[in-house]
Order: structure tokens, then sequence, then C-alpha cells
């Protein structure tokens, strides 16, 4: 077969999500298949999420739980408990482990060279670093134009592109933004370089990035205040182990309402607290139906969720691994650590700092903090027409993508067709993971991600 005939798979994004397409796609394909996988950074499989190599940030989901592969549920614990005691792994591995996030990183690393070492013959995977900067339609299929010059013909694409960085905490251009006392992306190298141990540090957002920053900074020997701000000084609950709870939508209809998929859950809730079950497994019962509640709400009803519910409901489904909430714990009796709810005002940097300035949730009551740094763990922006990365900029000025009528991802079908703007579907063009936000809505974490990988790989392959 010549080169020319054989089909092309292009995947951006070499994070998770990317490279478990390329590994059902290894698996599954029988027919010679040329898969090319890029990511500007030199390792694949980690993204930002497992790129850490912080011992102290833990995953927040239980080893059992993890697994990258839908047909074998507990192949991430098997694999973990397999290299028990080597370098760097804990001596023991069980199924109820929260273990750190870069051992994951390195599983997905190796399920990779796994599934590769074992594809049929003629499928073969390119792993190229580069940033794909355009993407370009062209006789019999589309060409990936990198920022360094080169280029590559495919015949579909696949956009793993993860999370975008955050919004900057206050929507204004502040002076503070450039200076070296702001940091806007806390997973940069050297990001908390520069302070000093006995000073204060200003944390904008409590939720689990927060979380990692705190750890960290504690792990370098800081022993100053963390001032943990949001706007309703919600923090992440802690997970405990519980017996699965019944799937309680199974024979009905889901709730074409916020305000009835919220008195539903809330009437679960209290039924189970009857029984001395607690809230958590209620909640996680709602996990594989998430998709159909998501789709049968309109968009306005998916508006009022975001308005009302949505921090609410990340504050609770989002949580923590016990040992990592108990540090935390222990860091604010200590006064260490102290949170607040509140909106913040003003970032003025001074000669020895920033100075900030909050309005207390539900007064007029307004607080000066003084502080070293400023960390923005705000959460990732998900409107994709407002980041500047020339890839995106070309594929808006193309047409090729739109955001979803809530900005919360790109503008996709569930199945992870792309749709260009004002348009139908671009038939050669998909994603998958944290893009499909605003259509699936639970759709980010692992359980979730292989799930999508599968079902799109198979769908790549007809």
């Amino acid at each position: 077969m010549s080169a020319e005939s054989i089909s092309t798979i292009a995947i951006i994004g070499g994070g998770v999500s990317g490279c478990l397409v390329a590994v059902q796609l290894l698996r599954e394909a029988r027919a010679p298949l040329r898969i090319l996988l890029f990511e500007r950074m030199t390792d694949v499989g980690r993204g930002v999420a497992y790129g850490t190599e912080n011992r102290e940030h833990l995953l927040n989901v239980p080893a059992a739980r993890m697994s990258a592969l839908p047909d074998e549920p507990g192949h991430f614990l098997r694999w973990a408990a397999g290299r028990a005691g080597e370098e760097g792994y804990p001596a023991t591995v069980t199924a109820a482990d929260f273990l750190p996030r870069w051992i994951f990183g390195e599983y997905i690393r190796a399920v990779l060279a796994e599934a590769r070492g074992g594809a049929a013959p003629g499928v073969e995977l390119e792993q190229i670093k580069g940033d794909v900067t355009d993407l370009e339609t062209e006789a019999g299929g589309v060409r990936l134009r990198c920022g360094d010059g080169r280029s590559f013909g495919a015949d579909r694409v696949v956009l793993a592109l993860g999370n975008l960085p955050g919004e900057y905490p206050i929507k204004r251009p502040l002076p503070v933004y450039h200076s070296q006392r702001y940091v806007h992306v806390p997973w940069h190298p050297g990001a908390l370089a520069g302070i000093p141990p006995g000073a204060d540090v200003l944390i904008v957002g409590a939720g689990l990035t927060a979380v990692d920053m705190v750890l960290q900074l504690q792990e370098a020997g800081h022993q100053g205040v963390v001032h943990a701000l949001s706007r309703r000084g919600l923090r992440p609950q802690v997970h405990e182990q519980h017996a699965a709870y019944p799937d309680f939508f199974v024979e009905e209809p889901p709730p074409a309402t916020i305000l009835k998929l919220w008195r539903r859950v809330r009437a679960e809730v209290r039924k189970a607290g009857g029984s001395g079950i607690d809230w958590r497994p209620v909640l996680d019962a709602l996990r594989p139906r998430t998709p159909a509640i998501w789709g049968a709400l309109s968009w306005e009803e998916r508006a009022r969720f975001m308005r009302h519910v949505r921090p609410f409901w990340e504050a609770h489904r989002h949580r923590l691994a016990p040992t990592v909430a108990k540090k935390i714990e222990i860091r604010r009796a200590a006064g260490k650590l102290r949170f607040y709810a509140g909106r913040l005002d003003s970032l003025i940097e001074t000669p020895d700092g920033v100075e900030a300035k909050f309005r207390e949730r539900g007064t007029t009551r307004k607080q000066i903090l003084h502080v070293a740094k400023v960390i923005n763990c705000t959460g990732p922006r998900s409107d994709y027409s407002k980041y500047q990365h020339p890839l995106l900029v070309n594929l808006l000025a193309r047409g090729l993508i739109d955001h979803d009528p809530l900005a919360l991802g790109l503008n996709a079908l569930p199945d992870g067709t792309v749709l260009g703007y004002r348009s139908g579907p671009v038939g050669w063009l998909f994603t998958l993971g944290v893009s499909l936000k605003g259509v699936l809505w639970e759709c980010s974490a692992v359980p979730e991600i292989r799930d999508q990988a599968q079902r799109l790989a198979r769908r790549l392959l007809v």
C-alpha cells in the first residue's frame, strides 16, 4: 500500500485526552493507519494536571477508578501495584489509595507505549514535538501547519486541547498583571519563586488548584499566612468511602428544569440520610446520568445552573483526598491558612508587594491585605474565542470552530463532531474532553475521557 493511500489521523494535544485517543486507535485499527500526535511540550501523557513532580499533589479519585481503559477497570490499580516499592512509588498500593499525580502521568505514557508495541502491522504512531498554528483544507484532506514552518497532511483531525489558562481575577488591564508580584498561570516553572518564607500570599480561588498551591508552598518551607479568597467562600469537600448508591433516575425521565433537578436530588439526599447514608454516594450516582440530564436541559436552564448551582456542584463533586484535606485543616487551624468569601476590588503593586482590597460577601465592609505575591487560581477559562493562540485564532477566522451558546467550550455534537461557525458539522474535525463541557458538562475527568476516547476512535476508524 502506498503512503498516499494510508489514512492519517492527526491529534493536536498530547495530554491525557490526546494520548487516550491515540491508544484506542492503536488498539483497534486493523488496516494500515498513520497517527500523528502533536505536543508542544517534551513529554506526552502528562498535560497540566499530571505534569507536576510534587509528591504532595494527589489524584482526587481512588486508584481503583482511574483505569485508562474502559474494558479493563482495574488496569491502573494493577499497574501501580506492580511497581509498589520502586523508587518514588508507595511501598504498597490499594484500591482506595489516592496516589501522586505524577504516577498517573507515567502510567499514561506506559499505556501509550504498550498500545504502540501491540498495534497491528502498518498501524504506526508518530509523536511530533511542535505547535500546530493552522489547519487548511486541501484536495483530499487537511494540512496542519506548525509555527516552525513544518506542515503535515491528514485526513481527520482531533482537537485534544485541554484546559486554557484562567481569566484575570479582575477583568481590567491592571499594571500589576505585568509584575513579578502576580502569577497568572500557577503551573509555570518557577511560578512560586521569590516569595520570602515569612511573607503573606494571596490565592484568588479556593478550589483544587488553590489547594495544590498551598501544599506546594508548604513543601517549599513557606511559613507566612496564605489568604484564599473566593466569591462564595466554598471549599472542596472531602472524599469518604461509601457503598455505591442505586441509580435513582433509572425509571424516570431527566428533569426539564434546574429547579426540578435540585429538588429531586435534595429529596434523594434526605431519603438517603434517613437510612444513615451520606450525600456523597447519592451525588456519585448521578455521574453516569449527567450527560443525559444535561442534554435534556435547554440552554436557558443550563445558564441558570451556571448562575445558581455551579459553585455548589463543583465544591461537592470535585473532592479532596482525605490526607490532603487533613493537611489543609492543620494549616488552617494553625492560622497559616485563612479563607474569605468576597469580591476582589483592586490589586495595587507596592514597593514590597501587592495591596489587595476586597469586599466581604453579603456586606459593604472592605478588607485590605498586604501580600508578597498574588496567585491566580480561579480556574481555566472556557471561551476559546477569547484565547489568542494562533491555532484558535485561525480556526475561528476560517469558520471551522465556534463556542457553544454559553461559551463553556467548543460548539459540537455530543459525539465530538465539531460544528463550524453558523454551519453544520465539519466532517473531518473532532474534539473531546474539556472542550465539550457546554455539550456534556461532565466530560473532563479520566472516567469520562477514557469513554469518549474509545467512542471517538471507533468513529474515526469507520
